[in-house]
């Protein structure tokens, strides 16, 4: 077989997976599992293979809900004899559920046959609206309509391998049939996700909440009745959980702000100090007429910004109540050079590349794509070193904790270190082009695999000082969420110079993320600027 040929994969592959992800979890996470976990294994266990693969084909699929005559898998050679096997041992139950979900199942047409109130020219979502009240035997004397039951243990499981409850068994296939390729990693180093049951517990009971809160905002219902007593102090204390509740917490309070009911809004963002809650806070407290209390947090934003948007909040805030702060995006935007284009017929970035080529520059639409693969390619190792407990299972494509502040606070040092071995860009370079051809085309976040990408790098290397591209990578890794985005759109250079330009034609303003990397990359000494486009037209 050459490279070329398409990978097959083996007949019952999806058993397979499930089996490992089995046996992976009931080695991991001895210390978490209890009774209907192990009553679940034993059970599942001792079916036959073919009722194991027909459970599986029903529990992978979306809904709880099968027609059992429309069932029908080549490895599976009696589905009538697995049904009755799962019927039997409790997998699932037959014509049982009052479920109007069940309708879902049939055709628009098929729904008007069997029930004669129903008009012809109704839609299908018209149908499923109108049936909502409607009994639902009549279906069930038409044919076995099965429901999947021991969910809550298969979804328990698989989210202990996930980590949470979006987990994919496809994401096995992903790697296996080659259209992801996936660092290998050390199993033995492996560290489960959760340190106790009660911790993931935590984790299955706000994935419940988050989808219970979406339903009842549908229903239109008061969501406040529907959140008294909730655990929140217990959920934030979990190292993992507490992320999930911070983000359902933000989605709350901000749905409380929406309706207009800021004193309900303001204590769910009492709840936690993730982006964007400090800033809610102070624009309720100000609405509220909680002046002093406002200007108080807005200085703590100030002095200690959690990012880019905050930092440029407080800023603004504070200047509209009497405070002057040095850092004006409208400044920065008005001393701008500019250049008059004629109006793009495709992007204004494109434009301007034509304008700076016909001047003798050679250039490139570089924007994050440039620095994201920077950073990859030279923390390669640090990024998938196994020794900080953030690789939890064979499929992952990053550290768990890459997106907080403790990635930075753990590997400091190596960090560091590694930027120290490169004394000359000439190593840098040796580093970038080594990785590059060792690891090209494996799953990096920050690497995207396209021809221009090496020799891009080498020339801004070239150009920049060491000093000064060793002080952004360093900074982008304090902060992998907000740091690794808002970087100038274009990198130019001649034989003898270099420029980066964060482009903005007529109605454009800065982001605070760009305003960010502008400041930042200026004081470390990099040419860089804004460069406003005027359209001659």
């Amino acid at each position: 077989m050459s490279k070329n040929d398409p990978i097959i994969l083996p007949e019952k592959y999806y058993l397979d997976y499930f089996n490992y992800v089995l046996e992976f979890v009931e080695r991991q996470y001895d210390h978490i599992l209890d009774k209907p976990e192990y009553l679940f294994y034993q059970e599942f266990r001792d079916l036959s293979e073919q009722a194991q693969c027909l459970y599986l084909r029903f529990s992978n699929r979306q809904g709880n809900y099968f027609r059992i005559n429309k069932i029908a898998y080549a490895e599976i050679p009696d589905v009538h004899d697995a049904k009755e096997e799962l019927l039997y041992q409790g997998f699932i139950q037959v014509n049982e559920s009052n479920d109007p979900d069940q309708f879902r199942l049939f055709t628009r047409q098929e729904l008007i046959s069997l029930y004669e109130f129903l008009h012809p020219t109704q839609k299908k979502s018209e149908i499923l609206l109108e049936l909502t009240e409607t009994d639902i035997p009549i279906i069930h004397e038409k044919e076995e309509v099965a429901e999947v039951l021991k969910n809550e243990e298969v979804d328990f499981i698989k989210m202990l391998f996930f980590g949470h409850r979006g987990g994919r068994m496809t994401d096995f296939v992903i790697r296996d049939v080659g259209n992801v390729k996936i660092e290998k990693l050390d199993e033995t180093k492996f560290s489960p996700w959760f340190e106790s049951r009660e911790e993931a517990l935590a984790v299955m009971h706000l994935s419940q909440l988050k989808k219970m809160i979406y339903e009842i905002q549908e229903a239109d219902l008061p969501l406040e009745d529907y959140l008294e007593e909730m655990p929140w102090n217990t959920w934030l204390s979990y190292p993992r959980s507490a992320k999930t509740a911070e983000k359902l917490l933000l989605k709350i309070a901000y749905y409380f702000e929406q309706i207009m009911k800021p004193d309900l809004a303001l204590s769910y963002y009492s709840y936690t100090d993730r982006p964007p809650a400090r800033e809610r806070k102070v624009r309720l407290l100000d609405r509220l007429d909680q002046k002093e209390e406002a200007m108080q947090m807005a200085k703590q934003m100030l002095e200690n910004p959690a990012n880019a948007s905050e930092l440029t909040f407080a800023t603004d805030f504070l200047n509209r109540k009497g405070i002057r702060i040095d850092r004006s995006m409208t400044k920065r935007l008005k001393d701008a050079p500019s250049i008059e284009i004629p109006r793009p017929e495709s992007t204004v970035e494109k434009a301007v590349l034509t304008y700076f080529e016909e001047k003798g520059w050679d250039g490139l639409h570089a924007e994050n794509f440039l620095w994201r693969g920077l950073f990859g390619l030279t923390f390669w190792n640090v990024i998938f070193d196994e020794s900080h407990g953030s690789f939890h299972h064979p499929l992952q494509r990053q550290p768990s904790d890459l997106n907080d502040s403790i990635f930075f606070e753990s590997r400091e040092p190596l960090l560091t270190n590694q930027l120290n071995r490169f004394r000359t860009r000439k190593q840098l370079i040796q580093h970038i082009d080594t990785l590059h051809e060792e690891k090209n085309g494996i799953a990096n976040r920050f690497v995207t695999w396209h021809e221009s990408l090496l020799p891009s790098l080498e020339v801004m290397i070239q150009k920049l000082p060491l000093k000064s591209l060793k002080k952004v990578l360093l900074e982008m890794s304090k902060n992998m969420k907000e740091n690794s985005a808002g970087f100038p759109d274009l990198f130019l250079w001649n034989e003898d110079d270099y420029q980066f330009y964060e482009v903005k034609s007529p109605n454009d303003q800065l982001s605070a993320q760009q305003l960010f990397w502008l400041d930042f990359m200026a004081s470390a000494k990099i040419k860089v600027d804004v460069l406003r486009v005027n359209y001659l037209d």
